[in-house]
């Protein structure tokens, strides 16, 4: 017999199927980073998306906790903030670890704009000499 609550439980192997392409998507962006970003520059682009992401893991991961405490709450705006100063990729991997803000349609539409203008900047950081 099933308990209550038992339907809104992720199971495992459920987790691994939403959480692979998540990893996948920023090993290649890290990846990538690596190899386009100019040569004297690209250990400053690497560490900074790292940190940003740490921060944005870790604030996923405190908002996760405290909605399911009662606790206080990060907000919408902070996390969109982080997302789109290089910390999408943590992000991106905290949604599928703590199954947070996954299914907010506005949330998520915010969060890819951010991904896309993020992405649109660095591109032009890093290519802008050559155009």
């Amino acid at each position: 017999m099933k308990h209550k609550g038992s339907s809104r439980k992720r199971s495992a192997s459920g987790r691994g199927r939403r959480l692979l392409p998540a990893v996948l998507v920023v090993v290649v962006f890290f990846a990538g980073l690596a190899i386009l970003a100019p040569a004297p520059e690209w250990r400053w682009f690497v560490g900074f998306y790292a940190l940003m992401s740490a921060l944005s893991f870790s604030l996923y991961g405190l908002d996760k906790r405290a909605s399911t405490r009662g606790g206080w709450r990060t907000s919408e705006a902070r996390l969109h903030l982080v997302e789109l100063l290089g910390g999408w990729p943590g992000a991106l991997l905290a949604q599928r670890v703590f199954w947070h803000k996954t299914r907010k349609t506005s949330f998520q539409v915010v969060f890819y704009l951010a991904v896309a203008v993020n992405l649109v900047a660095l591109g032009w950081l890093i290519f802008a000499d050559n155009l």
